[in-house]
């Protein structure tokens, strides 16, 4: 497992390791093996012992060119997608080592290496100038071009890491931006309502606090991830409807109810209170006992459905209903902002105004 891994793509060394010049030595090594043996195959000239000490003689050639490419010439011109030059530079240099490769046939090779007798015949006849430098000017072209794409691939994994890293975590700090401005709001409201109970010295103001106090807790401590467990989400939703119901007293209608199981789901934190809080906050009117609000969960296998229904309070007249301010205020406009963060298109949120208040939230479990 650990031996396959090293020749993934994806896996980029930063540092010069030991795996990572493992992973090079074993790579020339294949060359060098390959191209012995396809000499041997291909000329008559030389055995393949005498193929294995002249490809060992020339690929310092082949390495100096091939990492000049990829670690000099390639991070400077594909960074600036100059692609042009860079091929235009790589030409000239498989030229020039070609140049080199010829001049250690006629000069070098053929008094450094113990070679068979025909294939020290052969580079001895054979002019400087030959078809064979274009062979191997092309043979050079290939064995750096390809090193250079593996490269180049690499280099573009890397880009998308760093990118995706980026995006990462500019979501998160949107994220908490939008959340943390979502607290302060909600807390404004609050505090609000419970000043009135503690100006009316209403016994209500104690059981308010202590209610607040273990949503804020939840706030504080348990919503500081992207997706919270639906349980702890639903928990808290409770906690909040009771606060409103110490508010409104029994005269006001209030149906709750959680239909499936919570276990092993998640949703994004604090994102049902923004749709309960908007109900408390335009659907109650100065006529308790007329104004009701429904509230319903319900948890499936690979989909989350949230509800909200509540009356319209009626206008002045007592006749018609006023419409509701629905779109404006912190609330929704940051649950919307939140939400296509996180799921982008992949969630349906529907909000209808007609007889009632409607909103409809779903999300679908991958």
């Amino acid at each position: 497992m650990y031996f396959s891994t090293m020749f993934l793509l994806s896996k980029v060394y930063e540092r010069w390791t030991w795996e990572r010049i493992s992973r090079h030595i074993l790579y020339w090594c294949s060359w060098w093996g390959f191209y012995a043996l396809v000499n041997t195959n291909s000329y008559s000239n030389g055995s393949y012992v005498d193929w294995l000490l002249v490809e060992l003689f020339v690929l310092p050639v082949k390495l100096t060119i091939t990492y000049f490419v990829i670690y000099y010439l390639l991070p400077r011109f594909s960074e600036k997608r100059r692609y042009f030059l860079l091929l235009f530079l790589t030409l000239v240099l498989c030229f020039l080592g070609s140049m080199v490769l010829r001049t250690m046939e006629i000069c070098s090779l053929q008094s450094w290496l113990l070679l068979s007798h025909e294939l020290s015949c052969a580079w001895g006849k054979a002019p400087f100038f030959v078809f064979k430098m274009v062979y191997k000017a092309l043979d050079l072209l290939f064995v750096v071009s390809l090193v250079a794409i593996i490269k180049f691939i690499q280099q573009q994994i890397v880009y998308e890491r760093k990118t995706k890293n980026l995006l990462t975590q500019k979501l998160e700090t949107e994220l908490q931006f939008l959340k943390h401005q979502l607290q302060p709001h909600f807390l404004f409201n609050t505090l609000n309502n419970l000043y009135g109970l503690i100006l009316t010295k209403s016994e209500k103001a104690g059981d308010m606090v202590v209610k607040l106090s273990e949503i804020m807790s939840y706030m504080l401590y348990e919503s500081n991830e992207t997706l919270v467990p639906v349980e702890n989400e639903l928990a808290n939703l409770k906690n909040y409807i009771a606060l409103e119901k110490i508010r409104y007293g029994d005269e006001l209608q209030i149906d709750y109810e959680v239909l499936g199981e919570t276990k092993d789901k998640k949703i994004p934190p604090l994102v049902l209170i923004s749709f309960v809080e908007n109900a408390f906050k335009h659907g109650p009117s100065s006529n308790l006992e007329i104004s009701w609000i429904k509230i319903s969960a319900e948890v499936h296998a690979q989909r989350f459905l949230f509800v909200v229904e509540n009356s319209l309070p009626l206008s002045e007249s007592g006749k018609e209903k006023k419409s509701s301010q629905v779109n404006s205020g912190i609330g929704l406009n940051n649950v919307r902002k939140r939400l296509d963060l996180i799921y982008g298109e992949d969630y349906g949120l529907q909000i209808v105004q007609e007889e009632t208040f409607l909103i409809k939230f779903s999300i679908n479990y991958q």
